[in-house]
């Protein structure tokens, strides 16, 4: 049955009628449970909320089941008529009288007025008025399931087209939550994945029951999940994944390790949290790079790009303005353990300014090769072999502190040559910046090692060509970009793709896409099914 086929022009006569509103309330309020109950036969009864119209129909609704809690409530056909608005309820004689009690029939609205309620007790006939709730909600349930990737999308779920103009029931009531995952129990007994999010639940009571041991993934992005002993209701799903990001649960922890052995200490059995796969227990997840705060993310971004470009550009002098007038810089550079010394591995540009102090083999030359001051360290630093840096092998570690920041960058660089392979090199590079102005820094000192690539870094290094020219991208070209884009993200091959197509094969604009998306919970399941 569909919203256009119901309607409230009902018949009943008016005498079968009582009207409930402030002006009668106190003359009949000791009379107020027998008229309920005065028929046994349950009936449709209307409420009306003056000037209701003025306001999102949400709102209403949910402070009238907020005065009702816990009993069921469940509003039907709510509609605009003029000023007012109204709905129907059935099978809630119960939830009337602790609505009238809590209530006085005044709505309190926040930052508002209250508005008058009024509750035509017998509306109409159940006969009047067939409407089966039950299977209107198992329609949405079965027309929301994925039967074969086995997930279930209950996202937004009061929200569902064939549902919010009819019934108004969201998941953050207990008993409605409680009603639909019994369903789902029995009818999608195999059902892999559920999708909560967008549903406002404070509450995860209706899973103690447990369920089918086929479900592994519970995506609650997007609730008010609060404490850590609501997770404890999960403990009999034996979860391998679950998504926790934007409830206030998460507001809480500023630690990430903590934030970890907690959740796995409710929920043993996962695998994957919020989804970035868990390594063993007790240790913290490997992250590509750490920078403390989220506003030093632009203070690293802008630093490493500007210092690198102009590094690698045709005049390394164009660094000086970065270098405190103390700044101090020094070199160290050595083989490793039975690595060829080969002409296309020879680091002897490196080893003349190193400062290894375990391999120095004249200690005079301690102070000579610590360098003061930007005139002696652009000299220096430009008399080394030219340079193109590969920005995605970068690592990027930043640490502040009340005086200034340390960054520390890791990566690989080639030496452009004549020959037909480059020389690949591995450097790191700790910065010290000091603060010299309000979110103003040089360079106080500077450490460089470098050595040549292992096998490993030359095989990943320079593999993405620069996305912001896709011209004459090759297949194979667009195949490593996709796997490369598969592992950062952890979609799978087919829809890493298409995010980069979307965004022309530009990874930058592609990884910030995606952020976003997830971010709003709008990546579907499907996405990170390998």
């Amino acid at each position: 049955m569909s919203g256009r086929e119901i309607s409230m022009d009902l018949s009943t006569t008016a005498d079968e009628r009582v009207v409930l509103d402030s002006t009668n309330l106190p003359r009949i309020f000791t009379k107020l449970h027998r008229m309920l109950y005065k028929d046994k036969k349950d009936t449709w009864h209307m409420f009306r909320i003056l000037n209701g119209s003025s306001y999102e129909k949400e709102v209403i609704l949910r402070i009238l089941m907020d005065y009702a809690d816990p009993l069921v409530f469940i509003p039907v056909l709510y509609k605009e008529e003029g000023p007012d608005s109204c709905f129907l309820a059935c099978n809630c004689r119960a939830a009337i009288e602790k609505l009238i009690i809590r209530s006085g029939l005044a709505l309190e609205i926040p930052n508002g007025p209250s508005l008058q309620l009024q509750i035509v007790l017998g509306y109409a006939p159940i006969t009047e008025l067939r409407l089966n709730m039950q299977d209107i909600l198992i329609k949405v349930i079965e027309k929301r399931f994925d039967a074969n990737k086995k997930h279930l999308n209950l996202s937004n779920y009061h929200k569902d087209t064939d549902l919010y103009d009819i019934i108004f029931c969201p998941l953050s009531r207990q008993r409605i939550l409680q009603y639909v995952i019994n369903t789902v129990r029995s009818a999608l007994p195999f059902v892999k994945s559920i999708n909560l999010s967008h549903n406002e639940l404070n509450s995860l009571k209706a899973f103690q029951l447990g369920h089918s041991p086929s479900l592994v993934r519970l995506d609650l992005r997007h609730n008010k999940i609060a404490h850590l002993i609501d997770l404890e209701n999960l403990q009999s799903l034996k979860l391998q994944e679950v998504l926790l990001d934007q409830n206030p649960l998460c507001d809480g922890y500023h630690d990430e390790l903590a934030y970890i052995n907690d959740i796995r200490a409710v929920l043993p059995t996962i695998q994957k949290l919020d989804g970035v796969v868990l390594g063993p227990p007790g240790l913290p997840r490997i992250k590509r790079n750490f920078l403390t705060k989220p506003e030093n993310y632009n203070l690293a971004d802008q630093f490493v790009r500007y210092y690198f470009t102009t590094y690698d550009g045709e005049d390394r002098s164009n660094l000086k303005g970065l270098y405190h007038i103390n700044a101090s810089f020094s070199l160290t550079s050595t083989y490793l353990p039975a690595q060829s010394t080969s002409n296309t591995a020879r680091l002897t540009e490196y080893t003349m300014e190193s400062r290894n102090l375990l391999k120095l083999s004249d200690y005079s030359k301690n102070l000579k090769l610590l360098y003061h001051g930007p005139d002696d360290i652009l000299a220096t630093i430009s008399k080394l072999p030219r340079s193109e840096h590969d920005p995605f092998s970068f690592t990027v570690d930043l640490v502040e502190s009340d005086y200034g920041v340390v960054i520390t960058v890791c990566g690989v660089f080639r030496e452009p040559t004549m020959i037909k392979s480059p020389l690949i090199r591995s450097f790191c590079r700790v910065f010290v910046l000091v603060k010299v102005g309000h979110r103003q820094f040089q360079i106080i000192n500077e450490m460089v090692h470098i050595k040549n690539a292992t096998t490993k870094e030359v095989q990943t290094s320079f593999r993405r060509l620069q996305s912001m020219n896709p011209v004459g991208l090759t297949e194979s070209d667009r195949e490593q970009m996709a796997e490369i884009f598969s592992k950062i993200t952890e979609m799978n091959i087919r829809w890493s793709t298409k995010c980069l197509e979307e965004s022309k094969w530009n990874i930058t604009d592609a990884l910030t896409v995606f952020t976003e998306l997830y971010k709003s919970s709008k990546i579907p399941p499907e996405a990170f099914l390998k």
